[in-house]
């Protein structure tokens, strides 16, 4: 069976009030993190941060809006 590439953007985007310490968690279990947190491009006042899923997926994490 052949296998899809993952996609280019996001597949999820997950919100919480505590990015850095999401990704902090995250990286300590060995996730790949992708970008780190920062102010979104596309919403100042937003923070977001990036890292691949164990198949290889964007994912987003999100501080509210």
């Amino acid at each position: 069976m052949a296998t899809n590439p993952p996609p280019p953007g996001p597949v999820m985007v997950l919100v919480d009030d505590d990015v850095a310490g999401t990704v902090a968690a995250l990286r300590a279990e060995g996730v790949e993190i992708v970008s780190e947190p920062q102010e979104s491009p596309y919403q100042p006042g937003l923070t977001v941060a990036e890292f691949h899923d164990s198949e290889g997926n964007r994912m987003v994490v999100s501080s509210r809006a």
